[in-house]
Formats: structure tokens, C-alpha cells, sequence
């Protein structure tokens, strides 16, 4: 199978029957006049900012009704003049940690399991050459769009591609985030692997991993869902996550920061899915209604030699 093959396979989920009707709203927002878009401004605080001075409120209207049929949004916030898009997650939580530890002027950047591209948008602060975001699922790339036909050229692509589709991408990186993806992945050393072979010799990733207590080089392998989370399979501790990099053949791997997800973090909203963080936890908030840890979330940088 060649990139071009696969592409076509990913886009045709568009049409799905249950995708098909937010791609017909989504079509609403190309149809608005260029005039009213003239003057978008972009700005970087907790929520991705949109400025349109010129946008009528007929406009701003069908922005905001087109922007409610595209729920849920997971990451965010947005803010499109005084619509606010409070996402489930506060992705600034993340960003503001990591922001400090990423130098990309002039670098090509991926990022890997980009969802609607909430990290993608607030990188451009650091002014990339480009940031390509990875990630198949349909809503998240519909989501992309309509924030990116709000604010003209910027250089972003979103690939409805996933992490075991970067040996047929051709271009390298200088720098790689992969952030949610490896413990949803069977086998995470492959996946940390198809990453350190985007890169560029010298290339950077930024990894993170929910993780569990203690020392031992071992990893909790949940039996049926972690979280309600059907689709995790390997939590590691930090010290097996710091292993994991080293043995697919990344070096200097500097653990930045380990943080226990909260409700400020991960909540419920009107923008959100019926359940969250509350309903994945028991009374404790200790353990996960499954009886297993909390969820902490470490974050690692390392380098390709």
C-alpha cells in the first residue's frame, strides 16, 4: 500500500453516513464572503483566539451553530470573538508545560495524534516552517478545518494519517510530539520506534504517557478498561517509560514534569461528551472506577543521535 492508497482509504470516511451531515455544515463556513474574514486575528492565550472584526452577526451566528453541530470538541478552549468553545479538555494546561521546551523557528513539525489541532495552532507562536498533525479520526479533521477557513494561510496540513502511517510519509522531522497515542497503542515501543524514524539525525520528540506508581521496571497491562477506556493496554512507571525511548534508540532523555489529571483539566462541558474525568473515577478519586491508579501523566524529551 502506497501514502496516495491509504490517504484515499482515511478521506473516504467523510462520507460515512453519520460524518456526511457535519461535512454538509461545514460547507456553510467556505461559503462565507471573503470580506467578512478580511482582518482575522490569531492570538495565543489559555484558548486559541480568533478575531473577526468584519464578520456580521449573521455570520457569527452560523459560526456558532455550525461550531455546536461539530460536538464533541476534546481539546481547546476556542475563542471565536465572544463565541467560546469550552472544550472537555483545557489543552493549555498541557501546552503551558510543554511551551517552555520546544524551540521550532524554521523547523518542520509533526504532531502526532493531533486531534482537531489545538497544539498545532498555538505552536505557530513559535513560528515554525510548518506543523503537520497526524491523526485518521473524521471529526477531529473537520474540526481543523473549521478553525483554519476562519484564518486564512497558516502553515499547517492535517493528515488523516495515524502513527503506523509515518514510513510512507516522506518528509522528515526536526521535531515530533506524540502526546495521548502510546498507551492506546498494543505495542508502544513500536510506536515510540515509527517516531524516532520520522526524525532527522539530531531530531527532537516530546512524549507522554499516563503512568503508574513506583520504581520497578514494569507496567500495568489493564484486563478489560483502564478509565472506560477499552483501548489502553500498556501503562508503564516513569522508569520503564524512560526505557521504553532508550531502547528504540533515543538519547539525553530529559523527563520534564509528571502531573495527576484533574477536574480542572478534564471536565464536562455543553462542548463536551456525556462522561468525564468525574465519571471515570471512584469516590476517592484515587482509583479509577476500575480499581487501578489515578491517572498521572508524565512528559519526556529526548533526542535522536
Amino acid at each position: 500500500m502506497n501514502l496516495k492508497s491509504i490517504k484515499e482509504e482515511r478521506e473516504a470516511s467523510l462520507g460515512y453516513k453519520h460524518i456526511l451531515p457535519l461535512v454538509e455544515e461545514l460547507k456553510k463556513i467556505k461559503k462565507i464572503e471573503k470580506s467578512e474574514l478580511m482582518g482575522a486575528k490569531l492570538s495565543f492565550k489559555e484558548a486559541v483566539e480568533i478575531e473577526l472584526p468584519n464578520a456580521s452577526k449573521k455570520t457569527l451566528e452560523l459560526i456558532g451553530a455550525v461550531a455546536k453541530s461539530l460536538i464533541p470538541w476534546r481539546k481547546g478552549p476556542f475563542k471565536i470573538n465572544e463565541l467560546v468553545i469550552d472544550s472537555e479538555w483545557n489543552s493549555s494546561i498541557k501546552y503551558n508545560l510543554l511551551e517552555p521546551h520546544l524551540n521550532l523557528r524554521d523547523k518542520v513539525v509533526a504532531d502526532i495524534g493531533a486531534n482537531n489541532g489545538y497544539y498545532m495552532l498555538q505552536m505557530l507562536s513559535k513560528q515554525p516552517a510548518k506543523v503537520i498533525g497526524f491523526d485518521p479520526m473524521p471529526l477531529c479533521k473537520l474540526q481543523f478545518e473549521f478553525l483554519t477557513s476562519l484564518i486564512g494561510e497558516v502553515p499547517l496540513v492535517f493528515e488523516m494519517l495515524g502513527v503506523e502511517d509515518l514510513p510512507f510519509y516522506e518528509v522528515k522531522f526536526d521535531v515530533a510530539l506524540c502526546l495521548g497515542v502510546l498507551y492506546h497503542r498494543k505495542s508502544p515501543l513500536d510506536c515510540i520506534k515509527l517516531v524516532y524514524n520520522s526524525l532527522k539525525k539530531g531530531g527532537e520528540a516530546i512524549f507522554d504517557s499516563i503512568i503508574i506508581p513506583g520504581n520497578e521496571l514494569v507496567c500495568l497491562c489493564p484486563q478489560d478498561r483502564y478509565a472506560k477506556m477499552p483501548n489502553v493496554y500498556f501503562i508503564p512507571t516513569l522508569e520503564t517509560f524512560k526505557n521504553w525511548l532508550v531502547k528504540c534508540g533515543f538519547r539525553e532523555v530529559y523527563h520534564i514534569a509528571t502531573l495527576k489529571t484533574g477536574i480542572e483539566e478534564q471536565r464536562k462541558t455543553e462542548w463536551s461528551s456525556k462522561e468525564s474525568l468525574e465519571d471515570f473515577l471512584d469516590s476517592t478519586k484515587e482509583k479509577t472506577i476500575e480499581g487501578y491508579p489515578a491517572p498521572f501523566r508524565a512528559y519526556l524529551k529526548a533526542k535522536k543521535p
